[in-house]
């Protein structure tokens, strides 16, 4: 029998687990958690203390899963955060990185065809070194640009270059001295501003809806 070294429960055979590069054996949501403390996948090990430096996806032919399992659990599951003209909550459930609303409060949803490129993106995300304010803000920044911009076909590099583009356009009156500023790249690619109070819960919460 496994146990979990972060939690202490066993480990069953129906578990999403994690295997470090080290071989030890997590919850994968245990493994999560210690993902969003430290802003990437290169964690050190809590019993070695050896670099984890497997970052391969947990489920191999569903794209889905393997964004949600790096939400927050319920994300899907529970109703639409956002209330009806009779002011009571909604009873629709809420979608995919859809900012815990459903398709009648926000319409511009990810698309299913989209999910294999926004996995992608999302793990490679959680490979850098970014605080985790940046990192929410690249997460929705990266969404808007697929779905306004990209086809089912193309790859990480291909949103990266929207990146360095606004980054580099001398005509854009960002301050080039300053650090990278998400709020001008919304503007200046035309996306719908990101609304502050997912923004607010995802960072104050440490987590993804």
């Amino acid at each position: 029998m496994d146990t979990c070294p972060i939690c202490l429960d066993e480990i069953k055979e129906n578990h999403n687990i994690k295997i470090l590069s080290c071989d030890h054996k997590f919850h994968f949501c245990c493994f999560k958690k210690m993902v969003y403390r430290h802003n990437n996948f290169y964690i050190d090990c809590p019993l070695c203390r050896k670099m984890n430096i497997n970052i391969d996806k947990p489920f191999k032919n569903c794209h889905k899963k393997n964004i949600l399992i790096l939400c927050h659990g319920r994300v899907g599951k529970i109703r639409c955060l956002c209330k009806n003209k009779n002011g009571l909550r909604c009873k629709n459930k809420s979608i995919l990185m859809n900012y815990g609303r459903c398709h009648t409060h926000h319409k511009e949803i990810l698309k299913q065809e989209y999910y294999r490129l926004y996995s992608d993106y999302l793990y490679y995300i959680l490979c850098s070194n970014y605080n985790w304010i940046s990192i929410i803000f690249l997460i929705d920044v990266g969404k808007k640009i697929i779905m306004k911009y990209l086809k089912e076909d193309n790859q990480v590099v291909d949103i990266l270059q929207y990146y360095y583009r606004y980054l580099n356009d001398k005509n854009n009156k960002r301050d080039n001295t300053s650090r990278f500023c998400m709020n001008g790249i919304y503007s200046y690619y035309g996306l719908e501003q990101v609304p502050k109070n997912w923004i607010n819960y995802c960072v104050n919460k440490n987590v993804i809806i």
